[in-house]
């Protein structure tokens, strides 16, 4: 396989490629460049890297932060999976979880989520007898966007100046479905509140309820699911075990504690980048896996900032912030009896004024709290970690909850903030004990993250772990893709497909695609 001719106009560039962030984004584009002969340069801030795919320990126990679980990897051939196991070397392993992947708590009932498309509509049409119609339309209109939104991402690769002819033709489908938000569609299938409220549970996976977010966006999320779940075994930090060794033996390296400050820019054409220590590195291609908001608006120099697409991004609000309460329990997970399927406990099926209450008052019922165990998902799980076992509950938390310590450092933020987290811990653990009542007596360590923790660890203003919010204004941006207005930068992560580890790494396989000049995908396909 060849690689492209640097451009001998970067004088002394010791990488081919610099990847800010090493998110799955950079570092899958990373290994796939890597694999193609080239040296590549990841760039972390954070003390470890894997972006939100890292874990971390306390006291012997361990957490994911970001990868709860993953659909479409129990297939070899299936696309994605073929990904992982390229930028893997083959050596990552994968659990799938139980039948029943997700399981939707409401104030009246519960509702299983099925694996398989086919179990999934019939295990709902037993719940809801009289809507077979809407539910078979439902399952084909989730088919429907994923077809659509092959083509339509097909055009990250391809030339900008091409867009308003392939527009049209890849990009129309797709921007039907992206610009409706998933309430004013799923009204069109069915006037069971319940219902909406059952097929859009499962919500928190992309941060924003059914009237905000784009349809587009919830069909790619439930698609993804509808045949099953996966977990890494060995969990998420596994990833990142076996994607360093493919990077580093191409003579490539990832670098923690490596803030970038800047991306160096000349004629137009990203040519480097400057860290906070005053280093600057040169390579022939820049990745970008910070976010559009921040590649855009703070590392580019200003002078090559894009003011029509700042414009744009300012229509666009962050992602929603979250709480995440960690807990280490006493006893192996045969003991302690959790199961690896997911929990989502609502306070109502009505998840938009769920979010509404929320926004206005920290005292309002949580809109949507996650349940999920990665020591009860891991199969190594009681090798690595004897007599331990893990839950780790999430729920939305507006950024605005904690705007008065904004500023404030990590672990020195003060007395009232450990106050207000104390008591928001306290009733998240209230939630868990409702759930899982053989779990009181078992908690030897708890701790708990904010929006300012996301900030403070993934550099995510805002506390916005999912980047830009999944709005229909937001798949209506034409400009937003892997390539970017200034010369040889490119978009990786979230900001550049969707939410979600699995579209991400995608983005990954785009900025590769684009700077080997050649169909990376297609290769791993035949």
């Amino acid at each position: 396989m060849s690689t492209p001719t640097p451009d001998a106009s970067v004088a002394g560039a010791s990488f081919d490629v610099l990847c800010i962030g090493s998110g799955i984004g950079s570092l899958g584009a990373a290994a796939v460049l890597a694999r193609h002969g080239m040296k590549v340069l990841v760039l972390e801030q954070h003390s470890v890297a894997g972006g939100m795919t890292h874990t971390f320990q306390r006291k012997g126990y361990e957490w994911d932060v970001g990868l709860h679980y993953l659909g479409r990897l129990h297939d070899p051939d299936a696309p994605l999976r073929r990904v992982f196991d390229y930028v893997t070397d083959g050596a990552l392993e994968w659990a799938r979880l139980d039948r029943v992947h997700d399981r939707l708590v409401f104030e009246d009932r519960s509702y299983d989520l099925v694996a398989g498309a086919e179990a999934f509509q019939e295990t709902l049409v037993r719940a809801f007898p009289s809507e077979r119609k809407a539910l078979t339309t439902y399952v084909s209109l989730l088919r429907a966007v994923e077809r659509a939104s092959r083509h339509h991402f097909l055009q990250h690769v391809l030339p900008t100046w091409l867009t308003p002819f392939t527009q049209p033709l890849l990009g129309g489908p797709f921007r039907r479905y992206a610009r409706r938000s998933t309430l004013d569609v799923l009204r069109t299938l069915t006037s069971d509140r319940r219902l909406v409220g059952v097929l859009t549970g499962q919500w928190g996976n992309y941060a924003l309820p059914p009237a905000d977010s784009s349809f587009a966006m919830h069909a790619l999320m439930a698609e993804y699911y509808l045949e099953g779940a996966t977990y890494p075994v060995g969990g998420p930090g596994a990833i990142l075990r076996h994607v360093a060794p493919v990077i580093t033996r191409a003579g490539g390296e990832i670098r923690t504690r490596a803030p970038v400050e800047e991306i160096l820019v000349h004629d137009g054409r990203a040519l480097g980048v400057r860290l906070a220590s005053g280093e600057e590195l040169r390579a022939h291609h820049v990745l970008s896996g910070a976010g559009v908001a921040q590649t855009l608006g703070t590392l580019l120099p200003e002078r090559w900032r894009p003011q029509a697409s700042l414009a744009a991004l300012r229509r666009i609000p962050p992602s929603l912030g979250h709480l995440g309460l960690y807990l280490g329990l006493r006893g192996a997970p045969d003991e302690v009896g959790l199961p690896a399927t997911n929990t989502w406990v609502h306070a109502s099926y009505d998840h938009d004024a769920n979010v509404r209450d929320s926004r206005s008052s920290p005292s309002a019922p949580f809109p949507v709290t996650f349940l999920g165990s990665s020591s009860a998902r891991d199969p190594s799980w009681p090798q690595r970690h004897p007599g331990r076992s893990t839950l780790t509950l999430v729920t939305p938390a507006p950024q605005a909850w904690f705007e008065r310590w904004e500023g404030t450092r990590w672990r020195r933020r003060g007395p009232e903030y450990e106050d207000f987290k104390a008591r928001l811990s306290e009733r998240l653990l209230d939630s868990a004990h409702a759930r899982f009542p053989q779990l009181r007596g078992r908690v030897a360590y708890q701790e708990l993250s904010t929006p300012l923790s996301t900030a403070h660890f993934a550099r995510r203003p805002h506390g916005s772990a999912y980047g830009l919010a999944h709005t229909p204004e937001r798949f209506l941006q034409r400009w937003l893709r892997s390539r970017l207005p200034v010369r040889n930068l490119l978009l990786v992560g979230q900001d550049t497909v969707s939410v979600g580890v699995g579209a991400a790494l995608m983005s990954g396989v785009l900025a590769a695609t684009i700077v080997l000049r050649r169909n990376v995908l297609g290769d791993l396909l035949r």
